[in-house]
Protein backbone atom coordinates (compact mmCIF):
# COMPACT_ATOMS: atom_id res chain seq x y z
CA UNK A 1 0.00 0.00 0.00
CA UNK A 2 1.53 3.27 -1.05
CA UNK A 3 1.74 6.11 1.38
CA UNK A 4 0.99 9.66 0.41
CA UNK A 5 1.06 12.77 2.51
CA UNK A 6 -2.31 12.91 4.22
CA UNK A 7 -3.72 15.78 6.21
CA UNK A 8 -1.61 14.97 9.26
CA UNK A 9 1.71 14.20 7.67
CA UNK A 10 5.04 15.98 7.90
CA UNK A 11 6.83 17.27 4.87
CA UNK A 12 8.94 14.45 3.61
CA UNK A 13 12.70 14.76 3.92
CA UNK A 14 15.08 12.37 2.27
CA UNK A 15 17.28 10.19 4.42
CA UNK A 16 20.69 9.06 3.49
CA UNK A 17 21.58 5.44 3.27
CA UNK A 18 22.42 3.76 6.54
CA UNK A 19 26.04 3.97 7.58
CA UNK A 20 27.83 1.23 9.45
CA UNK A 21 26.12 0.54 12.75
CA UNK A 22 28.32 -0.34 15.67
CA UNK A 23 27.44 -2.27 18.78
CA UNK A 24 29.21 -0.82 21.78
CA UNK A 25 30.52 -3.44 24.24
CA UNK A 26 27.94 -4.40 26.88
CA UNK A 27 25.46 -2.00 25.28
CA UNK A 28 21.73 -2.18 25.04
CA UNK A 29 19.17 -0.10 23.23
CA UNK A 30 15.52 0.15 22.35
CA UNK A 31 13.23 1.52 19.70
CA UNK A 32 9.96 3.42 19.61
CA UNK A 33 8.15 5.03 16.72
CA UNK A 34 4.81 6.53 15.78
CA UNK A 35 1.81 6.57 13.46
CA UNK A 36 1.82 7.04 9.70
CA UNK A 37 -0.07 9.22 7.32
CA UNK A 38 -2.72 7.72 5.13
CA UNK A 39 -1.70 6.26 1.80
CA UNK A 40 -3.12 7.20 -1.55
CA UNK A 41 -6.41 5.41 -1.80
CA UNK A 42 -7.35 3.42 -4.84
CA UNK A 43 -10.81 1.92 -4.96
CA UNK A 44 -10.67 -1.78 -5.90
CA UNK A 45 -12.48 -2.60 -9.08
CA UNK A 46 -14.63 -5.26 -7.40
CA UNK A 47 -15.35 -3.29 -4.27
CA UNK A 48 -19.08 -3.16 -4.81
CA UNK A 49 -19.79 -6.82 -5.16
CA UNK A 50 -18.47 -10.27 -4.54
CA UNK A 51 -18.50 -12.50 -1.54
CA UNK A 52 -16.69 -10.80 1.31
CA UNK A 53 -13.68 -12.39 2.85
CA UNK A 54 -13.87 -13.95 6.24
CA UNK A 55 -13.10 -11.18 8.72
CA UNK A 56 -10.47 -11.70 11.36
CA UNK A 57 -10.79 -10.69 14.97
CA UNK A 58 -7.51 -8.95 15.77
CA UNK A 59 -9.12 -5.51 15.62
CA UNK A 60 -12.45 -4.05 16.59
CA UNK A 61 -14.03 -0.79 15.56
CA UNK A 62 -16.01 1.68 17.59
CA UNK A 63 -17.47 5.18 17.45
CA UNK A 64 -16.05 8.44 18.71
CA UNK A 65 -19.38 10.21 18.48
CA UNK A 66 -19.81 13.17 20.83
CA UNK A 67 -22.73 11.46 22.58
CA UNK A 68 -21.67 7.87 23.21
CA UNK A 69 -24.23 5.21 23.87
CA UNK A 70 -25.08 4.61 27.54
CA UNK A 71 -24.08 1.53 29.42
CA UNK A 72 -25.70 -1.52 27.87
CA UNK A 73 -28.97 -2.34 29.58
CA UNK A 74 -30.16 -5.90 29.16
CA UNK A 75 -33.91 -5.93 28.80
CA UNK A 76 -35.82 -7.37 31.75
CA UNK A 77 -38.20 -9.29 29.54
CA UNK A 78 -35.48 -11.01 27.51
CA UNK A 79 -35.85 -14.79 27.81
CA UNK A 80 -32.53 -16.40 28.61
CA UNK A 81 -33.22 -19.40 26.40
CA UNK A 82 -33.71 -17.40 23.20
CA UNK A 83 -30.68 -17.31 20.94
CA UNK A 84 -31.42 -14.78 18.24
CA UNK A 85 -27.99 -13.75 17.00
CA UNK A 86 -26.56 -15.12 13.80
CA UNK A 87 -22.78 -15.07 13.82
CA UNK A 88 -21.04 -13.62 10.82
CA UNK A 89 -18.33 -16.00 9.71
CA UNK A 90 -15.09 -15.17 11.48
CA UNK A 91 -11.70 -16.72 11.64
CA UNK A 92 -9.34 -16.45 14.54
CA UNK A 93 -6.48 -14.12 13.82
CA UNK A 94 -2.99 -14.66 15.14
CA UNK A 95 -2.30 -12.94 18.44
CA UNK A 96 -2.00 -9.21 18.03
CA UNK A 97 0.30 -6.91 19.51
CA UNK A 98 1.49 -4.30 21.64
CA UNK A 99 -0.62 -1.46 22.87
CA UNK A 100 -0.85 1.58 20.66
CA UNK A 101 -0.55 4.07 23.52
CA UNK A 102 2.84 5.70 24.04
CA UNK A 103 4.79 5.04 27.24
CA UNK A 104 4.49 7.56 30.04
CA UNK A 105 8.18 8.12 30.54
CA UNK A 106 11.17 7.36 28.31
CA UNK A 107 13.18 6.28 31.32
CA UNK A 108 10.55 4.31 33.14
CA UNK A 109 12.54 1.10 32.89
CA UNK A 110 11.71 -2.35 31.71
CA UNK A 111 9.34 -3.01 34.57
CA UNK A 112 6.93 -0.32 33.36
CA UNK A 113 6.49 -1.80 29.90
CA UNK A 114 6.48 -5.52 30.61
CA UNK A 115 3.67 -6.88 32.70
CA UNK A 116 3.93 -10.11 34.62
CA UNK A 117 3.08 -13.02 32.38
CA UNK A 118 0.51 -15.60 33.34
CA UNK A 119 0.76 -18.68 31.15
CA UNK A 120 -2.46 -20.56 30.61
CA UNK A 121 -1.80 -24.24 30.85
CA UNK A 122 -4.33 -26.75 29.64
CA UNK A 123 -4.29 -30.02 31.48
CA UNK A 124 -3.22 -32.95 29.40
CA UNK A 125 -4.20 -35.48 32.07
CA UNK A 126 -7.79 -36.54 31.78
CA UNK A 127 -9.45 -39.39 33.55
CA UNK A 128 -9.68 -42.43 31.33
CA UNK A 129 -11.67 -45.58 31.90
CA UNK A 130 -9.54 -48.41 33.12
CA UNK A 131 -8.12 -50.57 30.39
CA UNK A 132 -7.85 -47.81 27.84
CA UNK A 133 -4.61 -47.00 26.11
CA UNK A 134 -2.62 -43.97 27.20
CA UNK A 135 -3.18 -40.90 25.07
CA UNK A 136 -1.12 -40.93 21.93
CA UNK A 137 -0.88 -38.78 18.84
CA UNK A 138 -4.09 -37.42 17.45
CA UNK A 139 -5.45 -39.41 14.58
CA UNK A 140 -7.98 -36.76 13.57
CA UNK A 141 -5.57 -35.51 10.89
CA UNK A 142 -3.22 -37.37 8.55
CA UNK A 143 0.41 -37.51 9.63
CA UNK A 144 1.45 -35.05 6.93
CA UNK A 145 -1.07 -32.47 8.13
CA UNK A 146 -0.07 -32.99 11.75
CA UNK A 147 3.58 -32.38 10.86
CA UNK A 148 2.68 -29.30 8.84
CA UNK A 149 0.60 -27.93 11.70
CA UNK A 150 3.45 -28.50 14.17
CA UNK A 151 5.80 -26.69 11.81
CA UNK A 152 3.42 -23.76 11.50
CA UNK A 153 2.99 -23.60 15.29
CA UNK A 154 6.76 -23.64 15.70
CA UNK A 155 7.20 -20.79 13.24
CA UNK A 156 4.38 -18.84 14.88
CA UNK A 157 6.25 -18.88 18.21
CA UNK A 158 9.10 -16.88 16.63
CA UNK A 159 6.88 -14.17 15.09
CA UNK A 160 6.35 -10.80 16.80
CA UNK A 161 2.86 -10.04 18.09
CA UNK A 162 2.39 -7.60 15.18
CA UNK A 163 2.95 -8.96 11.68
CA UNK A 164 1.67 -8.32 8.19
CA UNK A 165 -0.72 -11.21 8.76
CA UNK A 166 -2.24 -9.73 11.91
CA UNK A 167 -2.54 -6.34 10.19
CA UNK A 168 -4.14 -7.79 7.07
CA UNK A 169 -7.70 -6.96 8.08
CA UNK A 170 -6.74 -3.26 8.11
CA UNK A 171 -5.90 -3.38 4.41
CA UNK A 172 -8.14 -1.45 2.05
CA UNK A 173 -9.21 -4.60 0.20
CA UNK A 174 -10.32 -6.21 3.47
CA UNK A 175 -12.26 -3.08 4.47
CA UNK A 176 -14.14 -3.24 1.17
CA UNK A 177 -14.92 -6.92 1.64
CA UNK A 178 -16.07 -6.66 5.28
CA UNK A 179 -19.90 -6.58 5.08
CA UNK A 180 -20.47 -5.80 8.78
CA UNK A 181 -18.09 -2.85 8.70
CA UNK A 182 -19.62 -1.49 5.49
CA UNK A 183 -23.06 -1.75 7.07
CA UNK A 184 -21.99 -0.11 10.34
CA UNK A 185 -20.23 2.78 8.62
CA UNK A 186 -23.59 3.83 7.17
CA UNK A 187 -24.87 4.46 10.69
CA UNK A 188 -21.75 5.95 12.25
CA UNK A 189 -19.65 8.71 10.73
CA UNK A 190 -17.08 8.36 13.53
CA UNK A 191 -16.34 4.65 13.07
CA UNK A 192 -12.68 3.75 13.64
CA UNK A 193 -10.49 0.72 14.25
CA UNK A 194 -8.81 -0.05 17.55
CA UNK A 195 -6.89 -3.07 18.88
CA UNK A 196 -9.27 -5.74 20.10
CA UNK A 197 -7.86 -6.47 23.56
CA UNK A 198 -11.14 -6.99 25.40
CA UNK A 199 -12.28 -10.15 27.12
CA UNK A 200 -10.48 -13.46 27.50
CA UNK A 201 -9.19 -13.38 23.93
CA UNK A 202 -7.59 -10.00 24.49
CA UNK A 203 -6.06 -11.21 27.72
CA UNK A 204 -4.52 -14.17 25.94
CA UNK A 205 -3.06 -11.87 23.31
CA UNK A 206 -1.45 -9.71 25.96
CA UNK A 207 -0.09 -12.75 27.77
CA UNK A 208 1.33 -14.24 24.59
CA UNK A 209 2.92 -10.91 23.71
CA UNK A 210 4.53 -10.74 27.16
CA UNK A 211 5.89 -14.27 26.75
CA UNK A 212 7.33 -13.40 23.34
CA UNK A 213 9.14 -10.28 24.55
CA UNK A 214 10.57 -12.11 27.56
CA UNK A 215 11.99 -14.72 25.21
CA UNK A 216 13.44 -11.97 23.02
CA UNK A 217 15.06 -10.47 26.12
CA UNK A 218 16.61 -13.82 27.02
CA UNK A 219 17.92 -14.28 23.46
CA UNK A 220 19.41 -10.79 23.37
CA UNK A 221 21.16 -11.28 26.71
CA UNK A 222 22.79 -14.48 25.44
CA UNK A 223 23.84 -12.89 22.15
CA UNK A 224 25.35 -9.79 23.71
CA UNK A 225 27.22 -11.88 26.27
CA UNK A 226 28.74 -13.96 23.46
CA UNK A 227 29.65 -10.80 21.54
CA UNK A 228 31.49 -9.43 24.56
CA UNK A 229 33.26 -12.77 25.04
CA UNK A 230 34.09 -12.81 21.30
CA UNK A 231 32.56 -16.22 20.75
CA UNK A 232 32.15 -17.10 17.07
CA UNK A 233 28.92 -17.76 15.18
CA UNK A 234 26.68 -16.11 17.74
CA UNK A 235 24.12 -15.40 15.02
CA UNK A 236 23.33 -19.09 14.86
CA UNK A 237 21.89 -18.79 18.35
CA UNK A 238 19.42 -16.13 17.21
CA UNK A 239 15.98 -17.49 16.44
CA UNK A 240 13.64 -14.58 17.05
CA UNK A 241 15.78 -11.56 16.17
CA UNK A 242 16.15 -12.31 12.42
CA UNK A 243 12.39 -12.73 12.09
CA UNK A 244 11.85 -9.64 14.21
CA UNK A 245 14.02 -7.45 11.95
CA UNK A 246 12.44 -8.90 8.81
CA UNK A 247 8.91 -8.31 10.11
CA UNK A 248 9.81 -4.76 11.08
CA UNK A 249 11.11 -4.14 7.55
CA UNK A 250 8.06 -5.72 5.89
CA UNK A 251 5.56 -3.63 7.88
CA UNK A 252 7.46 -0.37 7.49
CA UNK A 253 7.75 -0.96 3.74
CA UNK A 254 3.95 -0.92 3.47
CA UNK A 255 3.75 2.41 5.29
CA UNK A 256 6.18 4.47 3.19
CA UNK A 257 6.01 5.58 -0.46
CA UNK A 258 7.60 3.41 -3.13
CA UNK A 259 10.41 5.92 -3.43
CA UNK A 260 11.51 5.18 0.14
CA UNK A 261 11.16 1.41 0.10
CA UNK A 262 14.62 0.72 -1.26
CA UNK A 263 16.10 2.67 1.63
CA UNK A 264 14.01 0.71 4.14
CA UNK A 265 14.97 -2.59 2.50
CA UNK A 266 18.67 -1.71 2.75
CA UNK A 267 18.62 -0.27 6.26
CA UNK A 268 16.60 -3.13 7.77
CA UNK A 269 18.17 -6.02 5.86
CA UNK A 270 17.83 -8.64 8.57
CA UNK A 271 20.73 -10.73 7.29
CA UNK A 272 23.05 -7.73 7.27
CA UNK A 273 21.89 -6.64 10.70
CA UNK A 274 22.54 -10.11 12.12
CA UNK A 275 26.05 -10.13 10.57
CA UNK A 276 26.76 -6.76 12.14
CA UNK A 277 25.47 -8.06 15.45
CA UNK A 278 27.68 -11.13 15.19
CA UNK A 279 30.78 -8.99 14.64
CA UNK A 280 29.85 -6.45 17.31
CA UNK A 281 29.37 -3.47 14.99
CA UNK A 282 25.59 -3.00 15.20
CA UNK A 283 24.93 0.51 16.55
CA UNK A 284 21.39 0.53 17.91
CA UNK A 285 21.57 4.24 18.73
CA UNK A 286 22.21 5.16 15.11
CA UNK A 287 19.58 2.70 13.94
CA UNK A 288 17.02 4.29 16.25
CA UNK A 289 17.90 7.76 14.96
CA UNK A 290 17.45 6.60 11.38
CA UNK A 291 14.10 5.04 12.28
CA UNK A 292 13.05 8.27 13.96
CA UNK A 293 13.77 10.24 10.79
CA UNK A 294 11.80 7.85 8.59
CA UNK A 295 8.88 7.61 10.96
CA UNK A 296 8.59 11.34 11.55
CA UNK A 297 8.52 11.90 7.80
CA UNK A 298 5.50 9.61 7.37
CA UNK A 299 3.60 9.69 10.66
CA UNK A 300 0.97 11.96 12.13
CA UNK A 301 2.37 14.81 14.25
CA UNK A 302 0.73 13.41 17.37
CA UNK A 303 3.14 10.45 17.17
CA UNK A 304 6.28 12.63 17.28
CA UNK A 305 6.57 12.45 21.05
CA UNK A 306 6.47 8.68 20.89
CA UNK A 307 9.31 8.75 18.35
CA UNK A 308 11.39 10.99 20.59
CA UNK A 309 10.76 8.70 23.53
CA UNK A 310 12.00 5.79 21.45
CA UNK A 311 15.27 7.55 20.68
CA UNK A 312 15.70 8.53 24.32
CA UNK A 313 14.98 5.01 25.47
CA UNK A 314 17.47 3.50 23.04
CA UNK A 315 20.14 5.96 24.11
CA UNK A 316 19.44 5.20 27.75
CA UNK A 317 19.71 1.47 27.16
CA UNK A 318 22.97 1.70 25.21
CA UNK A 319 24.62 4.13 27.60
CA UNK A 320 23.58 2.19 30.70
CA UNK A 321 24.15 -1.31 29.28
CA UNK A 322 20.55 -2.44 29.83
CA UNK A 323 19.40 -5.21 27.53
CA UNK A 324 15.88 -4.85 28.91
CA UNK A 325 15.78 -1.29 27.54
CA UNK A 326 16.68 -2.58 24.08
CA UNK A 327 13.83 -5.07 24.17
CA UNK A 328 11.48 -2.38 25.42
CA UNK A 329 12.48 -0.31 22.42
CA UNK A 330 11.85 -3.16 19.99
CA UNK A 331 8.46 -3.63 21.59
CA UNK A 332 7.74 0.08 21.14
CA UNK A 333 8.65 -0.12 17.47
CA UNK A 334 6.02 -2.75 16.80
CA UNK A 335 3.42 -0.95 18.88
CA UNK A 336 4.01 2.21 16.86
CA UNK A 337 3.99 0.38 13.54
CA UNK A 338 0.62 -1.02 14.53
CA UNK A 339 -0.54 2.51 15.41
CA UNK A 340 0.65 3.73 12.03
CA UNK A 341 -1.34 1.03 10.28
CA UNK A 342 -4.41 1.90 12.35
CA UNK A 343 -3.99 5.56 11.41
CA UNK A 344 -3.91 4.61 7.74
CA UNK A 345 -6.99 2.38 8.01
CA UNK A 346 -8.99 4.96 9.96
CA UNK A 347 -8.08 7.69 7.48
CA UNK A 348 -9.23 5.42 4.66
CA UNK A 349 -12.58 4.82 6.36
CA UNK A 350 -13.13 8.56 6.85
CA UNK A 351 -12.11 9.34 3.29
CA UNK A 352 -14.07 6.56 1.63
CA UNK A 353 -17.19 6.75 3.79
CA UNK A 354 -19.25 8.66 1.16
CA UNK A 355 -18.46 5.96 -1.39
CA UNK A 356 -19.16 3.13 1.08
CA UNK A 357 -22.49 4.67 2.04
CA UNK A 358 -23.58 5.37 -1.53
CA UNK A 359 -22.88 1.76 -2.55
CA UNK A 360 -24.24 0.14 0.63
CA UNK A 361 -27.58 -0.99 -0.83
CA UNK A 362 -26.09 -2.54 -3.97
CA UNK A 363 -23.27 -4.23 -2.04
CA UNK A 364 -25.57 -5.79 0.57
CA UNK A 365 -28.09 -6.91 -2.03
CA UNK A 366 -25.35 -8.88 -3.77
CA UNK A 367 -23.95 -10.15 -0.47
CA UNK A 368 -27.25 -11.52 0.82
CA UNK A 369 -28.25 -12.85 -2.60
CA UNK A 370 -25.08 -14.95 -2.68
CA UNK A 371 -25.79 -16.19 0.84
CA UNK A 372 -29.29 -17.21 -0.19
CA UNK A 373 -28.04 -19.01 -3.30
CA UNK A 374 -25.40 -20.85 -1.27
CA UNK A 375 -27.96 -21.95 1.32
CA UNK A 376 -26.50 -19.92 4.19
CA UNK A 377 -29.56 -17.69 4.53
CA UNK A 378 -33.09 -19.07 4.60
CA UNK A 379 -35.61 -16.43 3.58
CA UNK A 380 -38.69 -18.48 4.49
CA UNK A 381 -38.93 -17.16 8.07
CA UNK A 382 -38.32 -13.49 7.18
CA UNK A 383 -40.92 -13.74 4.40
CA UNK A 384 -43.40 -15.32 6.81
CA UNK A 385 -42.76 -12.51 9.30
CA UNK A 386 -43.41 -9.92 6.60
CA UNK A 387 -46.53 -11.66 5.26
CA UNK A 388 -47.99 -11.84 8.77
CA UNK A 389 -47.48 -8.09 9.08
CA UNK A 390 -49.34 -7.30 5.86
CA UNK A 391 -52.84 -5.93 6.29
CA UNK A 392 -55.45 -5.39 3.63
CA UNK A 393 -55.45 -1.82 2.41
CA UNK A 394 -52.08 -1.02 4.02
CA UNK A 395 -49.11 -0.01 1.94
CA UNK A 396 -46.29 -2.53 1.96
CA UNK A 397 -43.58 -0.28 3.38
CA UNK A 398 -46.01 0.99 6.05
CA UNK A 399 -46.76 -2.58 7.14
CA UNK A 400 -43.04 -3.35 7.17
CA UNK A 401 -42.27 -0.26 9.28
CA UNK A 402 -45.00 -1.05 11.79
CA UNK A 403 -43.81 -4.65 12.04
CA UNK A 404 -40.23 -3.52 12.60
CA UNK A 405 -41.32 -1.24 15.43
CA UNK A 406 -43.36 -4.04 16.98
CA UNK A 407 -40.19 -6.15 17.18
CA UNK A 408 -38.82 -3.62 19.68
CA UNK A 409 -41.57 -3.82 22.32
CA UNK A 410 -39.76 -4.68 25.57
CA UNK A 411 -42.65 -6.61 27.16
CA UNK A 412 -42.98 -8.84 24.07
CA UNK A 413 -39.45 -9.98 23.44
CA UNK A 414 -39.47 -10.90 19.74
CA UNK A 415 -36.78 -12.74 17.82
CA UNK A 416 -35.41 -10.59 15.02
CA UNK A 417 -35.63 -11.97 11.46
CA UNK A 418 -32.30 -13.18 10.10
CA UNK A 419 -32.27 -10.34 7.57
CA UNK A 420 -31.53 -7.94 10.45
CA UNK A 421 -28.32 -9.80 11.29
CA UNK A 422 -26.13 -6.68 11.00
CA UNK A 423 -28.52 -4.60 13.14
CA UNK A 424 -29.07 -6.85 16.16
CA UNK A 425 -27.03 -4.68 18.52
CA UNK A 426 -28.60 -1.47 17.26
CA UNK A 427 -32.09 -2.92 17.66
CA UNK A 428 -31.24 -4.11 21.17
CA UNK A 429 -30.10 -0.61 22.06
CA UNK A 430 -33.32 0.90 20.71
CA UNK A 431 -35.39 -1.66 22.58
CA UNK A 432 -33.56 -0.70 25.78
CA UNK A 433 -34.27 2.97 25.09
CA UNK A 434 -37.97 2.24 24.62
CA UNK A 435 -37.88 0.51 27.99
CA UNK A 436 -36.18 3.58 29.47
CA UNK A 437 -38.70 5.94 27.89
CA UNK A 438 -41.60 3.85 29.23
CA UNK A 439 -40.22 3.76 32.76
CA UNK A 440 -39.54 7.49 32.68
CA UNK A 441 -43.10 8.15 31.56
CA UNK A 442 -44.40 5.97 34.40
CA UNK A 443 -42.32 7.95 36.87
CA UNK A 444 -43.61 11.27 35.49
CA UNK A 445 -47.21 10.03 35.63
CA UNK A 446 -46.81 8.99 39.27
CA UNK A 447 -45.24 12.36 40.06
CA UNK A 448 -48.23 14.12 38.46
CA UNK A 449 -50.56 11.98 40.55
CA UNK A 450 -48.80 13.01 43.77
CA UNK A 451 -48.92 16.70 42.86
CA UNK A 452 -52.59 16.97 41.87
CA UNK A 453 -53.46 18.52 45.22
CA UNK A 454 -51.19 21.50 44.57
CA UNK A 455 -53.20 22.51 41.47
CA UNK A 456 -49.97 23.87 39.98
CA UNK A 457 -49.17 23.56 36.31
CA UNK A 458 -46.10 21.45 35.55
CA UNK A 459 -43.96 23.11 32.91
CA UNK A 460 -41.53 21.38 30.53
CA UNK A 461 -38.51 22.52 32.54
CA UNK A 462 -39.79 20.70 35.63
CA UNK A 463 -40.35 17.50 33.67
CA UNK A 464 -36.92 17.69 32.00
CA UNK A 465 -35.21 18.34 35.33
CA UNK A 466 -36.99 15.41 36.96
CA UNK A 467 -36.12 13.13 34.03
CA UNK A 468 -32.44 14.11 34.15
CA UNK A 469 -32.21 13.48 37.90
CA UNK A 470 -33.84 10.05 37.58
CA UNK A 471 -31.35 9.02 34.87
CA UNK A 472 -28.50 10.28 37.06
CA UNK A 473 -29.76 8.18 39.97
CA UNK A 474 -29.92 5.08 37.77
CA UNK A 475 -26.50 5.69 36.20
CA UNK A 476 -24.93 3.64 39.00
CA UNK A 477 -27.04 0.60 38.11
CA UNK A 478 -25.86 -1.68 35.31
CA UNK A 479 -26.99 -4.88 33.70
CA UNK A 480 -30.44 -6.44 33.71
CA UNK A 481 -33.31 -5.18 35.88
CA UNK A 482 -31.74 -1.74 36.09
CA UNK A 483 -35.00 0.01 36.91
CA UNK A 484 -36.12 -2.77 39.25
CA UNK A 485 -32.86 -2.59 41.22
CA UNK A 486 -33.07 1.18 41.48
CA UNK A 487 -36.82 1.37 42.12
CA UNK A 488 -36.46 2.33 45.79
CA UNK A 489 -34.10 5.19 44.94
CA UNK A 490 -36.48 6.34 42.20
CA UNK A 491 -39.44 6.13 44.59
CA UNK A 492 -37.65 8.18 47.25
CA UNK A 493 -36.69 10.90 44.78
CA UNK A 494 -40.17 11.12 43.25
CA UNK A 495 -41.81 11.30 46.69
CA UNK A 496 -39.41 14.00 47.88
CA UNK A 497 -39.72 16.00 44.63
CA UNK A 498 -43.53 15.86 44.83
CA UNK A 499 -43.39 16.87 48.50
CA UNK A 500 -41.39 19.98 47.61
CA UNK A 501 -43.47 20.73 44.50
CA UNK A 502 -46.57 20.80 46.69
CA UNK A 503 -45.01 23.62 48.71
CA UNK A 504 -43.84 21.60 51.70
CA UNK A 505 -40.44 21.85 53.37
CA UNK A 506 -38.28 19.27 55.07
CA UNK A 507 -38.33 15.57 54.35
CA UNK A 508 -41.25 13.64 52.97
CA UNK A 509 -43.18 11.39 55.31
CA UNK A 510 -41.94 7.80 55.53
CA UNK A 511 -45.45 6.50 54.83
CA UNK A 512 -45.51 8.27 51.47
CA UNK A 513 -42.08 6.82 50.64
CA UNK A 514 -43.37 3.31 51.36
CA UNK A 515 -46.38 3.92 49.11
CA UNK A 516 -44.10 5.09 46.31
CA UNK A 517 -41.76 2.11 46.75
CA UNK A 518 -44.67 -0.33 46.54
CA UNK A 519 -46.07 1.38 43.45
CA UNK A 520 -42.78 1.34 41.54
CA UNK A 521 -41.90 -2.18 42.64
CA UNK A 522 -45.16 -3.39 41.05
CA UNK A 523 -45.57 -1.21 37.98
CA UNK A 524 -41.99 -1.07 36.69
CA UNK A 525 -42.28 -4.74 35.81
CA UNK A 526 -43.17 -5.68 32.24
CA UNK A 527 -46.12 -7.82 33.36
CA UNK A 528 -47.87 -4.91 35.07
CA UNK A 529 -51.08 -3.83 33.27
CA UNK A 530 -50.21 -0.18 33.86
CA UNK A 531 -46.71 -0.69 32.45
CA UNK A 532 -48.12 -2.45 29.36
CA UNK A 533 -50.62 0.39 28.79
CA UNK A 534 -47.94 3.08 29.03
CA UNK A 535 -45.62 1.04 26.83
CA UNK A 536 -48.32 0.76 24.17
CA UNK A 537 -48.70 4.54 24.16
CA UNK A 538 -44.94 5.00 23.78
CA UNK A 539 -44.71 2.50 20.91
CA UNK A 540 -47.73 4.07 19.20
CA UNK A 541 -46.10 7.52 19.35
CA UNK A 542 -42.82 6.12 18.09
CA UNK A 543 -44.50 4.33 15.19
CA UNK A 544 -46.26 7.53 14.14
CA UNK A 545 -42.99 9.47 14.18
CA UNK A 546 -41.15 6.74 12.25
CA UNK A 547 -43.77 6.67 9.50
CA UNK A 548 -43.68 10.45 9.19
CA UNK A 549 -39.87 10.41 8.88
CA UNK A 550 -39.87 7.64 6.28
CA UNK A 551 -42.62 9.34 4.29
CA UNK A 552 -40.48 12.46 4.10
CA UNK A 553 -37.46 10.47 2.99
CA UNK A 554 -39.45 8.58 0.35
CA UNK A 555 -40.47 11.86 -1.27
CA UNK A 556 -36.87 12.97 -1.76
CA UNK A 557 -35.46 12.81 -5.26
CA UNK A 558 -32.08 11.64 -3.95
CA UNK A 559 -31.28 8.86 -1.52
CA UNK A 560 -31.47 10.08 2.10
CA UNK A 561 -29.15 7.37 3.40
CA UNK A 562 -26.19 9.71 3.80
CA UNK A 563 -28.36 12.32 5.50
CA UNK A 564 -29.91 9.73 7.76
CA UNK A 565 -26.53 8.30 8.68
CA UNK A 566 -25.69 11.48 10.59
CA UNK A 567 -28.76 11.16 12.80
CA UNK A 568 -26.98 9.38 15.64
CA UNK A 569 -27.59 9.46 19.36
CA UNK A 570 -28.65 7.33 22.28
CA UNK A 571 -31.17 9.63 23.91
CA UNK A 572 -34.38 8.17 25.30
CA UNK A 573 -36.30 11.01 23.70
CA UNK A 574 -38.91 9.63 21.33
CA UNK A 575 -37.62 11.74 18.45
CA UNK A 576 -34.15 10.17 18.71
CA UNK A 577 -35.61 6.67 19.02
CA UNK A 578 -37.82 7.26 15.99
CA UNK A 579 -34.98 8.60 13.86
CA UNK A 580 -32.82 5.55 14.56
CA UNK A 581 -35.64 3.12 13.82
CA UNK A 582 -36.47 4.96 10.60
CA UNK A 583 -32.84 4.84 9.47
CA UNK A 584 -32.62 1.09 10.02
CA UNK A 585 -36.01 0.42 8.47
CA UNK A 586 -35.40 2.63 5.43
CA UNK A 587 -32.07 1.00 4.57
CA UNK A 588 -33.45 -2.47 5.29
CA UNK A 589 -36.44 -1.93 3.01
CA UNK A 590 -34.19 -0.71 0.21
CA UNK A 591 -32.10 -3.89 0.49
CA UNK A 592 -34.74 -6.57 1.11
CA UNK A 593 -38.03 -5.31 -0.26
CA UNK A 594 -37.81 -7.39 -3.44
CA UNK A 595 -36.85 -10.49 -1.47
CA UNK A 596 -39.78 -10.00 0.91
CA UNK A 597 -42.23 -9.52 -1.93
CA UNK A 598 -40.98 -12.44 -4.06
CA UNK A 599 -42.76 -15.75 -3.58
Amino acid sequence: MDSSHGPHSHSHTSHGSQTSIHLQPSADGDYESTGATAPAIEIPANSGHGVPSTPTTGYDYQSTAPNPAPTKRSNESKPTSVCKRIRVETSTAPPTAASCSPPVSPTSGAESSRSECAVERSSSHRSKPSGTKPPGRSKSLPATFRKRRRTQDSLQQHLPPVTLSTLQELDLSEIYRNPKLRHDVVFDAQLHFRPNLDGSRGRRKREQADIYWKLVLHECEMLFANVRNRQARVARMAVKLPTLFKTMKDILSTLVPKSDRDEVEAALDHQLLMQQLEHGVLDFKKLSQWLAGVLKAHCAPMRDQWVEQMVSRVTYGVDNQMTSALVDGLKMVFGILEAMKLDVANHQIRTLRPHLVSTAVHFEQNYFQERIESGRLDMSEPRTWFQNAMKEGTEQYVAFTEATTQLLIPSKYSVYPATFTFDFERLDGIRDDIREATCLKLAILFFRQLTLASKRDMDAATVDNLRAKLLAILSEEEGPYRWIKGSNAVALHIAQAAHEFNGNSGFVDATMVKVAEGWFDKHLRVNSPIYVRVEQDVVKDVTTLVLAIMKGWSSLSTSPIMQAADLTGSSVQLTSISQRIAHIAFLHWRIFSKLYLSS
